[in-house]
C-alpha cells in the first residue's frame, strides 16, 4: 500500500474532487460517486478515481456503510472552502497509528498493512535533513539517501519523489518554489498550537516540544521520527538533547516572524538551542508564547 505511488494509489486532485462531489450531492453509492467525478463522456475509465477512493477509504477520509460512501467524521464538518482545516485533517489521518503500524515494527516493506508508512517515512526523513541544502530533484534526493545509508529507501523512483513533494506541501511540512523544496513544518505546527497551549499563554520549552512530538510524531522526539532516524546509518548531523533540528527551528522562526509565536530566552530558565544552516547555533529558547493568546 502507498500514498506516494500516485499512478497506483490515487491523486490529491482526485481526492479533492471526490470530497467536493460528496459535499455537493450528499451520500452516494460508489458507482454514482465515480460517475460524478469521472463521467464516461469526459474520461474513458474511472480508474484513477476508483484507486483514489479505495486508498482513502482505507486511510479514513471516506466512510462506507453498506453500499453508501460518505465523508468520514474527521472530514465531513470541514467547510468546502476551508482548505487549511482540510490540510490539517489530512495530515492527522496520515499520521494515525493504525495507518503506520509497519513503521514501528520490524517490517521494512510496503505491505498492505503499511497504509501511510511510505508518506510518513518520507516526511520524517525530510525533516531530519538540513532544510537549507535539501535536494530539489529525485536524483539528488536519491544520492543523499544513498550517502546516508537509509534502509529502507525513502524514494524508490521519481514517481514517489513527486508524490512526496505534492503531499509534503499540501499537509504543510514543506514549501516549494520553482527551484527549491524546503522542509519546514510551520503550517503543521500552527494547526496544533491550540492543543499545545491549552488556553495557557505560554509553555516552557520542555513541555512545548513534548506535546508537539506527541501531536506530530514526525518532528523531533516523535515516535515516527525516532524510528526513521534509526534507519539512517550515516546522518548528516546528530541533534543533541538540548538542540532543535534546523527544520523545526526554521518553522518556529517563521511562526514568530508572522506573529503567531514569540520565542523567549529567560536567563533563569533551562534552554534549548535553535539550529540554523549547517547545524549552526541560531538562538536559545526557554519558553514559547502564543502571541494570539498573550
Amino acid at each position: 500500500m502507498s500514498i506516494l505511488n500516485r499512478p497506483s494509489d490515487g491523486l490529491l486532485s482526485v481526492l479533492l474532487a471526490l470530497r467536493r462531489a460528496l459535499l455537493a450531492y450528499g451520500v452516494q453509492t460508489e458507482d454514482a460517486l465515480l460517475k460524478l467525478v469521472a463521467p464516461a463522456s469526459v474520461i474513458e475509465t474511472p480508474e484513477m478515481a476508483k484507486k483514489t477512493l479505495t486508498r482513502w477509504k482505507q486511510l479514513g477520509f471516506f466512510s462506507e456503510v453498506g453500499d453508501k460512501i460518505s465523508l468520514s467524521d474527521a472530514i465531513v464538518g470541514i467547510a468546502l472552502d476551508d482548505m487549511d482545516a482540510l490540510r490539517a485533517a489530512v495530515l492527522r489521518l496520515i499520521l494515525l497509528p493504525e495507518n503506520n503500524a509497519a513503521l514501528l515494527s520490524s517490517s521494512i516493506d510496503d505491505s498492505e498493512g503499511s497504509r501511510a508508512v511510505d508518506c510518513t517515512r518520507a516526511l520524517a526523513w525530510s525533516l531530519v535533513q538540513d532544510p537549507y541544502t535539501f535536494p530539489n530533484t529525485h536524483r539528488s534526493g536519491e544520492l543523499l539517501q544513498d550517502r546516508q545509508g537509509v534502509q529502507p529507501t525513502v524514494f524508490v523512483n521519481d514517481v514517489r519523489w513527486h508524490g512526496f513533494v505534492e503531499w509534503a506541501v499540501f499537509v504543510g511540512t514543506a514549501w516549494t518554489t520553482s527551484r527549491t523544496l524546503v522542509p519546514s513544518p510551520a503550517f503543521a505546527i500552527r494547526s496544533v498550537l491550540d492543543d499545545i497551549f491549552q488556553e495557557n499563554p505560554e509553555v516552557a520549552h520542555g513541555e512545548f516540544f513534548r506535546r508537539l512530538a506527541t501531536l506530530l510524531p514526525i518532528l523531533d522526539g516523535g515516535t515516527y521520527r525516532t524510528a526513521v532516524e534509526a534507519q539512517i546509518a550515516s546522518p548528516w548531523r546528530q541533534t543533541r538533547a538540548n538542540e532543535i533540528s534546523p527544520s523545526l527551528s526554521a518553522a518556529l522562526l517563521t511562526l514568530e516572524h508572522e506573529g503567531t509565536l514569540r520565542i523567549e530566552a529567560r536567563s533563569d530558565a533551562p534552554m534549548r538551542k535553535l539550529l540554523g544552516p549547517g547545524g549552526s547555533e541560531s538562538r536559545s529558547v526557554s519558553h514559547l508564547v502564543h502571541a494570539g493568546a498573550a
